[in-house]
């Protein structure tokens, strides 16, 4: 793996920051884990993540604005939309599996997070 030189982790344009930038907030966080297993419909994903609905819409808005969500209108009666991943999005997976990894062995077992 090649590591990135410490200059660049102070730039605004070092990419581990503008991705962190993009993904890092809890709420994005939950809702690309369960993206992640297939299409969901708002009311599933307000369901699955425990997010207030505000909460939910801005965060699945945001995520469609920087193209790692997609918003489809899946029947107009009853008017149904789900939220899939795009490219862009799946290929977060990887970074997930990886930092849950990360987080079995060195967070959750030694570590009570609040």
């Amino acid at each position: 793996m090649t590591s990135i030189p410490r200059d660049e982790l102070n730039r605004t344009t070092c990419p581990i920051v503008e991705t962190i930038k993009i993904i890092g907030t809890e709420a994005r966080l939950l809702v690309l884990r369960y993206l992640f297993d297939g299409p969901k419909g708002f009311n599933q994903l307000l369901r699955d993540t425990g997010l207030s609905s505000k909460t939910l819409s801005s965060t699945l808005k945001f995520m469609e604005d920087v193209g790692i969500v997609e918003r489809r209108i899946v029947s107009t009666r009853p008017f149904k939309v789900e939220y899939i991943l795009t490219d862009k999005g799946k290929e977060l997976e990887t970074i997930f599996k990886v930092m849950g990894q990360w987080g079995e062995k060195w967070v959750l077992e030694k570590v009570k997070i609040p």
